[in-house]
């Protein structure tokens, strides 16, 4: 196991390429147009009630598989024209450091948040969320490792308790999810 799971929150770089296309028949009056369709109202939403800078505590597994303390600093804005929520998180796993940055994004069309990261060991990972239920959010993501390769990996955001801040946990499951390990739990507040 390698630095991934000391907090394998991770973010995926995107890059998009604009190819010519033949000229397309003219839209239906009731379809939108591109230059009418903004950013999603749910991502500000979530913007509104999240950004700004947030202080965490608790523990992660470090290199050694060993859970040790960790304190981190996670700041939180609209990003890339209020299309992504980026979040730059910078920490100490007791005597090391790790930091991530990730990107989420809502599809109105699909219903499901989407999200990106990356982070300083290098590893990389991406996956959805059907969203907040009893405010608590469930991700489940396929995260790459260059020592593990592919594996799946949960993340769990439980902001219930508005006095305590947001309590975060994740796990992966080292044999195609038979078994989960949780690998970090922290609680952050604004």
């Amino acid at each position: 196991m390698n630095t991934f799971s000391r907090v394998t929150t991770l973010l995926v770089g995107m890059t998009g390429l604009a190819v010519a296309q033949p000229k397309a028949d003219a839209p239906k009056a009731d379809a939108p147009k591109a230059a009418d369709m903004g950013p999603p109202a749910e991502l500000a939403t979530l913007a509104k009630a999240t950004a700004g800078t947030w202080h965490c505590k608790g523990q992660g597994m470090d290199h050694t598989q060993k859970m040790v303390d960790t304190t981190g600093t996670m700041t939180i804005k609209l990003d890339v024209a209020n299309w992504w929520l980026h979040g730059s998180f910078e920490s100490r796993m007791g005597k090391e450091p790790f930091r991530f940055e990730s990107f989420t994004t809502f599809n109105p069309a699909a219903k499901k948040w989407s999200r990106v990261m990356v982070e300083s060991g290098g590893n990389w990972a991406s996956g959805e969320s059907p969203g907040e239920k009893d405010h608590k959010v469930d991700w489940e993501l396929t995260s790459h490792s260059p020592m593990m390769g592919e594996f799946s990996f949960r993340d769990h955001e439980d902001m219930s308790d508005p006095k305590l801040g947001a309590k975060m946990w994740g796990e992966f499951t080292p044999d195609k999810g038979k078994t989960w390990v949780k690998v970090y739990e922290m609680t952050c507040k604004k």
